[in-house]
């Protein structure tokens, strides 16, 4: 009797102790690459009250990233939320590899090496499904696959050749499922079929309809949360979003939206979670614009501009939404030399603002003008 007693009371305690961790929230966190020539780092803030950053940790990569201006549009962080596996992939561009790090105890787990033949001048961009991570070397003009592995570490499978019509470079690339789409410094797109693991060209590497038309150069990379429609951030100004429908497994020609405000450039782009708003990181003229998104017919229209960011420079990259439901609430952006700028939505009945935080920018304690790019955990749903 004793002995079921006591195995009876420790099933229940496990029982608890399981309840309790499933119960206990997840972190909250903002992470950049910073992209630091000598020795990189990933900086992770938490992510409190009224979205204001709070700095907890700098984790060392193991790697190197690259001095100077690359694309600020190419997404060096790839989140993971999936199986228990809750990890940050950081792109190495100097060393040529992607580092991963787990949420959990943020810690290094390792800095995976692609082909030997792989590099990165110009940044590396990172996109993953849950079970594959798609690297883009852009000096070697190749895409990685690695296999996802318990405790954030990854094991490389294959490179595929991925460089544009004329011979450019890759500027960003987003995962999708099946799917991943890619965009080229010489103005081209191409989507790969990545249902086996290692990416299959779909035959589709095309000049964009903005790029022919007005030499806009299709930047950033985002996928609808269906997967109907890719769109591309641009480098015209005023601002360019170009939207190819991809419900047939390959990109057709992508429709231009111009009239999105006298903001210049928007090269980096993110949907908002829950696909009402596109938010573009206005590159020449320190703005964020919100542009609204049917994400039933894929059409793009202005909705509001922020007035130019405090510190305004020397331009804006990379950007997330702090949340991952509704508009995201606040647009956190990578400001280069300078930190994480702090930018809220305020949409009502129709109308749209966007108002930089009193707190904002938060330093990241990297002054270079090669940090680009963030990430946040939890991730988006898509």
């Amino acid at each position: 009797m004793k002995v079921k007693l006591s195995s009876c009371l420790a099933l229940v305690a496990a029982m608890l102790w399981s309840a309790l961790l499933y119960a206990a929230p997840q972190p909250h966190y903002l992470i950049t690459n910073n992209d630091f020539s000598q020795a990189n780092s990933a900086t992770f803030f938490t992510i409190g009250d009224n979205h204001i950053l709070n700095q907890t940790a700098v984790v060392p990569t193991g790697g190197t990233g690259v001095s100077g201006i690359g694309a600020v549009a190419t997404k060096r962080v790839s989140i993971l939320d999936r199986d228990g596996n809750r990890c940050a992939f950081i792109s190495d561009a100097g060393s040529a590899d992607v580092a991963g790090i787990s949420i959990a105890t943020l810690t290094a787990s390792g800095a995976f090496k692609a082909a030997s033949t792989d590099s990165a001048p110009f940044g590396v961009p990172v996109g993953n499904n849950g079970k594959f991570l798609y690297a883009g070397f852009t000096g070697s003009q190749t895409i990685a696959t690695y296999q996802i592995l318990p405790g954030c570490k990854l094991q490389f499978i294959q490179d595929v050749p991925a460089a544009g019509i004329a011979g450019g470079s890759m500027i960003d690339l987003s995962v999708h499922e099946d799917i991943l789409v890619a965009s080229f410094q010489d103005g081209s797109i191409e989507s790969f079929n990545i249902s086996a693991g290692v990416p299959v060209a779909n035959g589709d590497l095309q000049q964009s309809t903005g790029s022919t038309q007005n030499n806009n150069i299709p930047s950033g990379v985002d996928i609808s949360a269906d997967g109907h429609y890719a769109l591309f951030g641009g480098t015209n100004v005023p601002p360019v979003v170009e939207v190819s429908d991809i419900s047939s497994g390959k990109l057709a020609p992508t429709v231009v939206y111009s009239n999105l405000g006298t903001a210049g450039g928007s090269e980096a782009i993110w949907l908002s979670p829950d696909e009402s708003l596109l938010y573009l990181s206005d590159f020449s003229s320190s703005q964020i614009t919100a542009a609204s998104f049917d994400k039933n017919t894929g059409d793009v229209t202005f909705a509001c501009v922020s007035p130019a960011l405090k510190g305004a420079g020397p331009f804006e990259a990379g950007l997330v939404t702090a949340t991952s439901n509704g508009t995201g609430r606040t647009v956190l952006v990578a400001e280069p030399n300078l930190g994480i700028a702090s930018v809220r939505i305020s949409p009502d009945s129709g109308t749209c603002s966007l108002t930089e935080a009193p707190n904002s920018p938060t330093s990241n304690g990297m002054f270079n003008d090669s940090f680009e790019s963030v990430g946040v955990f939890p991730p988006r749903r898509f």
